[in-house]
């Protein structure tokens, strides 16, 4: 049975043919990613359902991320991977990966749930799938951001910081305004030509918006809660380049992947307008936003 998403622009395929119960599927918001299985997906992931896993062959390793919570290792054979069950700390996933992270050959161990055996896509997902989405992302110019993404009045805004910033409550000050909001937590951002676009994803905040859409970028914005006032203050690129940095989900284990996003961060952040933003939790922080941001982009064009 297979069970396909997109998310970023990405196809992403699961294939599992002994067609076992799926477990906690579908899941919200990823039931509004699924679409119909299709013939050449940009990741395909073959899985079996099985007890115990394979030893598959030792490798160098590349990646440890922490503790053991998943490892990710070079071998003659490819790219192997390994994650643990957070519970009991033992292997849960095991997979080999092609050397461009789109074809995936993974074993999962069976999971019990309201009395039901069957196995759990989240369990792919989180973080066997996310490594291969963030290794494809920095290789074909984007990233995953720490972030709300929004579109109003046709403009794309993305607004990034550590979390405590104000991420979900801009979001829900956009959307009293009937903004969509793609989401209060995690989007893509991705460079297609001389296009660069924002993209929803599944993984939510506070507010739990998620749509599966996509917009051009108009402006970026590293924000913070305000004490007097709205005020912004510009940017300059390489300013904006260590902001986004701290707030990337970065391919750590790819060294070609990290020097290829510092690449788009840098055409990003000089093709389009960054501000700082402090902003106090009132409405009219949407037209605050939305006044300098058309004159910003004047200015930019």
């Amino acid at each position: 049975m297979d069970l396909t998403v997109r998310i970023g622009g990405y196809s992403i395929q699961i294939h599992e043919p002994d067609n076992h119960p799926r477990l906690i599927w579908p899941l919200r918001p990823f039931d509004s990613f699924l679409i119909p299985p299709i013939p050449a997906p940009d990741l395909q992931v073959d899985v079996t359902v099985v007890s115990p896993l394979p030893d598959l062959p030792p490798g160098r390793l590349i990646f440890d991320s922490i503790h053991g919570c998943w490892k990710l290792s070079q071998s003659e054979t490819g790219l192997l991977f390994e994650s643990l069950d957070p519970k009991i700390l033992q292997p849960r996933v095991r997979a080999r990966l092609s050397s461009d992270y789109r074809a995936v050959q993974a074993w999962i161990l069976p999971s019990l749930e309201g009395g039901q055996v069957g196995w759990s896509p989240m369990q792919l997902f989180n973080p066997l799938i996310e490594v291969c989405l963030l290794s494809r992302l920095s290789r074909d110019g984007g990233l995953l951001l720490h972030a709300a993404g929004l579109v109003f009045n046709q403009q794309g805004f993305v607004f990034t910081g550590p979390s405590g910033t104000g991420k979900s409550t801009i979001a829900e000050l956009f959307a009293h305004r009937s903004a969509v909001v793609l989401s209060d937590e995690r989007v893509i951002l991705r460079r297609h030509g001389q296009t660069f676009s924002l993209y929803g994803t599944p993984w939510v905040g506070s507010g739990h918006y998620a749509e599966n859409a996509s917009a051009p970028i108009s402006a970026l914005y590293g924000i913070n809660h305000g004490k007097e006032k709205h005020r912004l203050v510009p940017l300059g690129s390489s300013q904006a380049v260590t902001l986004l940095l701290q707030q990337a989900f970065l391919p750590h284990w790819d060294r070609s992947g990290l020097e290829m996003t510092l690449d788009f961060l840098t055409s990003l952040t000089m093709q389009k307008p960054s501000q700082g933003l402090s902003f106090l939790n009132q409405p009219d922080v949407v037209d605050f936003v939305c006044d300098h941001s058309s004159t910003l982009t004047m200015a930019s064009g």
